[in-house]
């Protein structure tokens, strides 16, 4: 086994595990965070939401100041069965693509890590920021 297969597997159990984690016991989200969780992703499937969670989860690494709000929190307990583990496998999968760019690593420009870092944290805000185009009010994000 590769060391890079090694840490792709380590990175893909590690952001199961935090999206695992956040749906847990831990703290139950309220009656109203539920509601307006399902009623910001009423139009999308479990794979869709699960992206865009997977996308605020990410956006937290790497966009200063950023914060994932009650209704993204409570969007694990929108699902069940079938749909909540389509729902974690894709926000796993869109995490892990954050930590990725969070990794970045170009020795002939590292100037284009930059770059792409603040492009994917205005790219989150304007899709699931305060004022979203995608799914509003999933990311919390200081002005720019």
């Amino acid at each position: 086994m590769s060391l890079a297969t090694h840490w792709m597997g380590y990175l893909t159990f590690a952001a199961f595990t935090l999206i695992s984690a956040t749906s847990g016991a831990a703290a139950e989200p309220s009656a109203d965070a539920v509601t307006a969780a399902r009623a910001a992703v009423a139009g999308l499937t479990p794979k869709d939401a699960g992206a865009r969670y997977g996308q605020a989860l990410g956006a937290v690494e790497i966009c200063i100041g950023a914060k994932v709000t009650d209704k993204a929190s409570a969007l694990n307990s929108v699902y069940s069965g079938s749909d909540l583990e389509a729902f974690k496998a894709q926000a796993a999968k869109i995490y892990d693509a954050w930590i990725k760019v969070k990794n970045c690593v170009r020795q002939d420009d590292p100037n284009q890590c930059k770059v792409i870092m603040d492009e994917s944290c205005a790219a989150a805000i304007a899709e699931i920021g305060p004022a979203g185009t995608a799914v509003p009010g999933l990311l919390d994000a200081p002005p720019r």
